[in-house]
């Protein structure tokens, strides 16, 4: 067969591989459109009922779940309630949660938040930083994990507003996260029960919103309402999770809406109160913010209509890296979330009471479903335990409304900042009164549950959970794009200009111009429009995209230095095997020793991710230089840029997968990369074999 019967053959084959891809592309399309309408049409509309007129196992007709930010229960009420030395007759007979007091004595390493500050400097946060805290369940990994800033905590000069509602009403000190975990899947098990991440990334994936206790209410007929401050629309994340979760739109309001409808009586059954970044506690934010807002919510609520029917949860998402001493518990071989606090306020929550009751944010749908006799949410909400030892329903309690005459941090509207510098002595603020003696109560003040629905032989409402992405969102829709692309580059490729290099210094600096030009102009595009979204958020984007950068010009030099010498060109493939071969090595052994914890493994994996695709590259670079270092610094930056386009697709559905395993997550797409490396290699042989030049 003659060269030009060949290449003819060879341009035939990539154009029908073309139209086979697009043909697959649009057929994809079409059934990612008809999956998503039959997903959306199986929500449930919501017509409600008022809240007052539904049936209800306990006077309880509106649950309002507060959910604020990152802190462990160690850090807020670790010398709660004596402070370390406090004594007088109501902190003396005070019940005592396991905290930082029941040791024999508080650790040295650990330290008070100082008078007169409110804040601390953000722990670092992230699954690995978590596990590494975790260490298998020893607590002592907090400062290769989350750093020493951890190991603060706060006393009650600062939250002392805190101590308050837990001496007034009751806090869990056995109460943990799902997920050991940043917020994402946390706040999704606050709404579905499950999280099909397990770290701040996406969506995709998404949760089906007929999954969610939304679609459950609305079922039933049970209001609910999602409360956000409207200029912080970033709180809106949590529920974009779900998929078709639009058609619930009009119940998404704002706080104003919370506080007009509470005052007004029309609260619906079911709230959930998010906080704004300013005042939802979590570090670096000032957390007398958080307090005044939470004050002021609270004192509306007692001083509504609906407060003899009401219970207030109020809850962190998870424990932002501060030090606990609590092991959390192991469910089906996985760690539960290091603790959190819980508060609950309700005219029947028990006096100054502690629960021991193994707790999680599934715990809330529980109740909700139980509350209003409603199936099962799913299978977690089924077996969790239900907090039903905090409420004593034979006594109805007047509200304690908290006054600023008194010096506690209030504002004058939801929408308010304190002026800090008014409250310099918090800790004259604690303890209040007892409403009722502590010796003349008709309870005990420590106690535990392990009531579950499925003692209650109750039926669950979602057989099955599963997350769902969008096709043009799956690793297959994506890798036929790239697939498509590389199809179709490779025309303009065809015939090779010359089977020799020339002016090589030329050509070197044509590639480390391109590379370090495509890099940047990448890696800020990655970093902007959030490509790769985890990295991007966990500030560990910059040591992946440096790997990146620095892969990207040795290897391509090494490519073309290994060109020039004897048989040099048979040693390509057999770089392609041997780099990611040793790379993974690396990888591997720091992932097992140190869960990933420092930034080096990242870069090793820019690394990792550069070398089979950039010789993959090289091999196209080698068909397209000329002589004009213009035109050769064109063909560079054209296909770096696209060899950039295939890492971030790569990136983009792996960093889903992102946990101490993702060595084994990344080798199927090293393996394709291999594949065309190899494929690019012999198809060059062949050309300059055919006596083209």
């Amino acid at each position: 067969m003659s060269f030009s019967e060949w290449h003819r053959r060879l341009f035939t084959f990539i154009i029908v591989v073309a139209i086979a891809i697009a043909l697959a592309l649009i057929a994809l399309f079409v059934y990612g459109a008809y999956q998503s309408n039959a997903i959306i049409s199986e929500i449930p509309q919501c017509i409600t009922l008022p809240a007052t007129q539904l049936n209800t196992r306990t006077p309880i007709k509106h649950v309002i779940i507060i959910f604020l930010e990152n802190h462990s229960f160690d850090n807020f009420f670790g010398v709660y309630p004596t402070n370390g030395s406090l004594s007088n007759p109501i902190i003396n007979q005070m019940s005592k949660p396991i905290n930082l007091l029941s040791l024999s004595e508080i650790p040295s390493y650990l330290m008070p938040v100082p008078i007169d500050t409110y804040n601390t400097v953000n722990p670092n946060e992230g699954y690995i930083p978590y596990h590494a805290d975790w260490n298998y369940g020893k607590m002592n990994g907090w400062v290769q994990g989350s750093g020493p800033q951890s190991l603060y905590y706060y006393t009650v000069d600062q939250v002392a507003p805190l101590w308050d509602l837990a001496e007034e009403y009751g806090i869990a000190d056995n109460y943990f996260t799902p997920y050991l975990s940043e917020s994402a899947p946390n706040h999704l098990s606050l709404y579905a029960a499950f999280s099909p991440v397990i770290d701040d990334y996406g969506p995709p994936p998404y949760i089906p919103a007929q999954e969610s206790i939304f679609a459950e209410l609305c079922q039933y007929r049970i209001g609910w309402g999602y409360y956000i401050d409207p200029e912080e629309p970033s709180y809106l994340l949590d529920i974009k999770y779900f998929y078709g979760i639009n058609k619930y739109s009009s119940h998404i309001q704002t706080w104003e809406d919370f506080i007009n409808e509470v005052r007004n009586g029309t609260l619906p059954a079911v709230s959930w109160v998010l906080p704004g970044p300013y005042n939802d506690m979590g570090p670096p934010s000032n957390i007398l913010y958080g307090e005044a807002w939470l004050l002021y919510i609270i004192n509306t609520v007692e001083k509504s209509p609906i407060w003899n029917s009401t219970v207030i949860f109020i809850t962190w998402d998870e424990f932002g890296g501060y030090y606990d001493q609590v092991p959390p518990p192991i469910i089906n071989n996985e760690p539960l979330g290091v603790r959190v606090p819980l508060i609950v306020i309700s005219p029947y929550a028990k006096e100054n009471y502690v629960s021991h009751t193994l707790l999680t944010h599934i715990s809330l749908i529980a109740f909700i479903d139980y509350n209003w006799e409603l199936p099962a949410l799913n299978k977690y909400v089924l077996d969790s335990n239900i907090p039903l030892d905090f409420f004593y329903f034979n006594i109805t309690r007047k509200p304690i409304i908290f006054n600023v005459s008194q010096g506690f941090p209030l504002i004058n509207n939801v929408y308010s900042i304190p002026n800090t510098s008014n409250y310099r002595d918090l800790a004259n603020l604690y303890p209040l009164q007892p409403q009722i003696p502590f010796n003349e109560l008709p309870y005990s003040r420590y106690g535990y549950t392990n009531i579950t629905l499925a003692q209650l032989d109750d039926m669950v409402y979602v057989k099955h959970d599963w997350a769902y992405t969008p096709i043009i969102y799956t690793p297959l829709f994506l890798w036929l794009i790239i697939i498509l692309s590389i199809d179709l580059v490779s025309i303009s490729l065809l015939p090779p200009i010359t089977k020799t290099l020339k002016s090589m210094p030329m050509k070197a600096l044509g590639i480390v111009t391109g590379s370090i030009l495509t890099s940047t102009l990448t890696g800020l595009i990655t970093l902007t429009m959030g490509f790769l979204n985890y990295l991007g958020n966990t500030g560990e984007a910059p040591p992946l995209l440096l790997g990146y950068l620095i892969g990207l010009i040795i290897f391509s030099i090494i490519g073309l230095e290994i060109l020039r010498v004897n048989h040099g060109t048979y040693l390509i493939p057999a770089l392609s095997v041997i780099i990611p071969l040793v790379l993974y090595g690396l990888i591997y052994v720091q992932t097992v020793q140190s869960y990933l914890v420092s930034d080096s493994p990242l870069f090793i994996y820019g690394l990792l991710a550069t070398a089979p695709v950039m010789l993959v590259i090289l091999l196209l670079k080698i068909h397209a230089y000329t002589s004009s270092l213009t035109r050769g610094l064109a063909y560079i930056f054209s296909l770096d840029a696209l060899s950039f386009i295939i890492i971030l697709l790569m990136a983009f559905w792996c960093i889903k997968l992102y946990q101490p395993g993702l060595s084994v997550l990344l080798l199927p797409m090293e393996l394709i990369g291999l594949v065309f490396s190899v494929a690019w290699f012999m198809m060059h042989l062949g050309l300059v074999r055919g006596g083209r030049t």
